[in-house]
């Protein structure tokens, strides 16, 4: 047992000694949250807003409807419509908004005849995303004007029609006409009264979410936890790499010279990746506590640490045990732990997976350390609530654990390690 705390002991030294690395693993997903923080969450102040410029042309009751369409949530949405004239061009050179949308002349007589009718988009390119946005918005009004255009092709004849004449419309025309187009709603109207699609829009914390956005504390609190099991497995990965390392410097030929057994190293190598883990698991969630994220009651949040520490160090340990070189280890273990936090909720939060790639998530450590943080964070659980996660990350990190150091005793005896 002296030998195994010896171990333990100087794993320890040996990452206290090196602090680059420590920052490394601690500083990826904080920067990373930051980084979403600062793009989604509003801090309680105004959202985000892309200014848009629009010439008119066309002039016509139309154009006018499209213009307003674009900017009918100024108030509230992303979008800030600006009517200017033939300064826009000017304008949007000098790099004063995020794209100038023109209506050329003609475009409403094209529209009711059925010709094609062209949209022109100028896009700012200092920006990438923001008139990305107005392109999808405009892409959307345009694909509403050409079904309604295609729907009521015959009514847009006949009005067209009435608006060449040199005299006033029959009113019995009229009638018909709109008859006819009081019909065709009808017939539409399962699909578009209600709505097939209904957007509703929440906040991090699971409460209704108010005209100013998400603040960036909500933000934090629904990415930190699946960036920190992230770095977590990162954590574990450096830790175990350190058995590698050592059979390729002959330093575990030595140790095994000495008064130290198998079982012994084997133990020390266990104790010391799950203390590394734990311990840097731990001090991210004091950063994120600090940031002012509410992690929930401490006793659920110790046994997510520590379940989700014996997860990522069995798997880790796992990995390891299967290669043969440090090198082997390296690809192996980065492949598992990128793919684990692609599907497994550290990249993209877990409310927004989709269904199908939940069975495969549910396979990985980051999804049952990031649900069980998202019970405690957004819904307010106790620790009653994360038994099964505790749980399974336990029950299935001793499992690894312990497969893992078998199968390294039985290469090390065999000396393959």
């Amino acid at each position: 047992m002296a030998a195994t705390l010896a171990i333990v002991r100087r794993d320890l030294v040996r990452w206290a000694r090196n602090p680059g690395r420590l920052v490394l693993l601690l500083g990826m997903p904080l920067a990373l949250a930051a980084i979403f923080a600062l793009a989604f969450g509003t801090g309680g102040e105004a959202g985000l807003t892309v200014r848009v410029l629009v010439i008119d042309e066309d002039g016509t009751a139309l154009s006018e409807f499209l213009s307003g369409a674009l900017g009918s949530q100024e108030d509230t949405g992303p979008l800030d419509v600006e009517i200017v004239g033939e300064e826009g061009r000017a304008m949007i050179e000098r790099g004063e908004a995020s794209a100038l949308v023109i209506i050329p002349e003609g475009f409403t007589d094209a529209f009711l005849d059925g010709r094609p009718a062209t949209l022109r988009l100028i896009k700012n390119p200092a920006e990438q995303f923001l008139p990305q946005a107005v392109e999808e918005a405009l892409r959307a009004a345009a694909v509403v004007l050409s079904q309604a255009s295609r729907t009521f092709r015959d009514e847009l004849a006949e009005f067209s029609a009435m608006l060449a004449a040199d005299h006033s419309p029959d009113p019995v025309a009229i009638g018909a006409m709109s008859t006819r187009i009081a019909a065709k709603l009808q017939t539409v109207e399962p699909y578009l009264f209600p709505p097939v699609i209904e957007l509703e829009t929440i906040s991090a914390d699971g409460g209704d979410e108010s005209d100013d956005g998400p603040s960036m504390q909500a933000v934090l609190s629904l990415v930190l936890p699946g960036l920190a099991v992230l770095s977590l497995l990162f954590f574990a990965q450096a830790a175990t790499r350190d058995v590698m390392e050592e059979r390729e410097h002959g330093l575990l030929r030595r140790l095994l010279s000495a008064p130290v057994g198998t079982g012994e190293y084997l133990l020390a190598k266990c104790v010391s990746v799950v203390t590394v883990s734990a311990l840097g698991f731990a001090l991210l969630i004091g950063i994120g506590r600090l940031a002012g994220v509410a992690w929930g009651p401490p006793v659920a949040v110790i046994g997510l640490v520590l379940s989700a520490s014996i997860a990522a160090s069995g798997l880790l340990l796992l990995l390891v045990s299967l290669v043969s070189s440090e090198m082997a280890a390296n690809a192996l273990t980065t492949i598992v732990v990128m793919v684990s936090a692609m599907v497994g909720g550290s990249f993209v939060p877990l409310p927004a997976l989709p269904d199908f790639l939940l069975p495969v998530a549910r396979l990985t450590v980051n999804y049952w350390a990031t649900s069980g943080f998202l019970v405690l964070i957004r819904d307010g659980g106790g620790p009653a609530d994360v038994v099964p996660q505790i749980g399974v990350l336990a029950g299935g990190g001793l499992a690894m654990l312990a497969v893992g150091a078998f199968r390294l005793a039985r290469r090390i005896r065999a000396g393959d390690v």
